[in-house]
């Protein structure tokens, strides 16, 4: 592999796809996809968050934000007060609580899987990225 022509975009997305697709697997019995369990896992976490806060933080395209949100909403998971943010009903906390128990074993196989020298390497790239972006 030629490092001047390795694409990391190109690697990274397929890598995403990946592991996104194996998250998304884990929660498709809840009725929902990965990038909805985080939202209702972040908003369990922290209720009232905004949704423009949400959007900035975990990098969500803002249209891709509301669609999950109002989907969530539909399915009677989440309010969303303009004056308030979000925040999960008891159904959607309970769904926020069951995706965590899901999630935590999904993690800790994956890192198995990976080792600790592929995980820190990639929180060592995240880490230097995440700050490029920032400058």
């Amino acid at each position: 592999m030629n490092a001047e022509t390795y694409c990391i975009a190109g690697r990274l997305r397929m890598l995403a796809r990946i592991i996104t697709g194996r998250y998304n697997d884990a929660f498709t019995h809840e009725g929902v996809t990965f990038a909805q369990a985080g939202l209702l896992m972040h908003i369990f976490a922290q209720p009232g968050v905004r949704q423009a806060e949400l959007s900035k933080r975990l990098q969500i395209e803002k249209s891709a934000m509301s669609r999950d949100v109002q989907l969530l909403q539909k399915k009677g998971w989440l309010t969303d007060n303009l004056r308030s943010g979000l925040f999960l009903t008891e159904e959607g906390r309970l769904l926020a609580k069951r995706c965590h128990k899901i999630w935590k074993v999904l993690n800790h196989q994956v890192h198995e899987e990976l080792d600790s020298d592929a995980v820190q390497g990639l929180s060592i790239f995240s880490a230097k990225v995440i700050s490029l972006q920032k400058n």
